[in-house]
């Protein structure tokens, strides 16, 4: 007949007296079964003592430390054969699944945890940007200048960042002929400041002399000076400025609506807007933008006026 030895690791926690108690009735019961057995092993080899690298695995208890016992029992002779072959199949599968775990990659490893993709250096190149043109003749302002800052700052792009420059670059042409609805065009002010400069000499030709006087005649004062001195605030209306100079009414509803800052000052580069219906930019084959499905109300016909 043959001995075996059966290590018991205790719980790593404080023992009752209960506990204490089926434990020395547990190994006296062991005893007792030992001595009674023949050709058992002698009393003296029923408790071996552990090894180090089994004392390193038992946790330290609060007051008191835990160690585990080493039972030696008797294994009959008629006992069924144990298939060493099976127990070695299964620590080899055991290792190579711990082998397969270690080596197995976690998809949270393959990102850096940036989902949304920021925009490089390159996709800020002039080479990278498209040139659209705009009809503006019977368009209306606030509508056509909407569209135009999308345009420029790359919001109708899907990898659009408001800290970058991915936009286009935008050509308005007729920009005379863009609406307005309702008393705008006589209620609607625009403010301006001179250079502030006395004596500040102006050079203009007897031609130039002529059509300016001829034109505040007609207009009736395009520029009213609200205080009389050099450097004041100039007011004018929209059909004033509209005749004098057409192509800002365009670029201050565009700029208002651009973002205040470097950024902003260089977006408003990329805006070019001319007065009739030609521009100098045809070698950039611009794209005509066409205001049609959802921009479809900035092309419709406006009110003037109340009814």
């Amino acid at each position: 007949m043959a001995t075996a030895q059966l290590y018991v690791e205790a719980p790593a926690k404080r023992m009752s007296l209960a506990c204490v108690a089926s434990g020395v009735l547990a190994g006296a019961a062991v005893v007792m079964v030992g001595l009674f057995i023949k050709d058992a092993a002698p009393a003296t080899q029923l408790f071996a003592v552990p090894t180090t690298a089994a004392m390193t695995r038992i946790p330290m208890a609060t007051g008191m430390q835990q160690r585990p016992s080493v039972v030696t029992y008797a294994i009959p002779d008629d006992a069924p054969p144990v298939d060493e072959a099976a127990i070695a199949e299964e620590a080899a599968e055991a290792v190579i699944e711990e082998e397969e775990e270690e080596e197995r990659v976690n998809p949270k490893d393959l990102f850096d945890g940036q989902k949304t993709y920021y925009p490089k250096l390159a996709d800020t190149q002039a080479d990278k940007k498209l040139w659209y043109a705009i009809d503006a003749t019977d368009l209306r302002l606030g509508r056509m200048a909407t569209e135009i800052a999308r345009i420029l700052r790359g919001s109708n792009k899907p990898m659009y960042h408001p800290a970058m420059d991915i936009g286009d670059y935008v050509i308005v042409y007729n920009a005379e002929k863009v609406a307005v609805s309702g008393n705008k065009r006589t209620q609607k002010l625009y403010r301006r400041h001179t250079t502030g400069r006395p004596g500040s000499m102006k050079v203009e030709t007897f031609d130039q002399l002529q059509a300016r006087e001829r034109q505040q005649e007609d207009t009736e004062a395009v520029q009213k000076d609200t205080t009389g001195r050099p450097g004041s605030m100039k007011v004018e209306t929209f059909d004033q400025l509209q005749a004098r100079v057409p192509e800002r009414i365009v670029e201050q509803a565009v700029k208002g609506m651009l973002p205040k800052g470097i950024l902003g000052r260089q977006l408003f580069r990329h805006l070019k807007v001319y007065k009739g219906p030609e521009h100098p930019h045809a070698a950039q084959n611009p794209i005509e933008f066409k205001f049609e499905g959802k921009l479809a109300k900035a092309a419709e016909p406006v009110t003037r006026g109340r009814p």
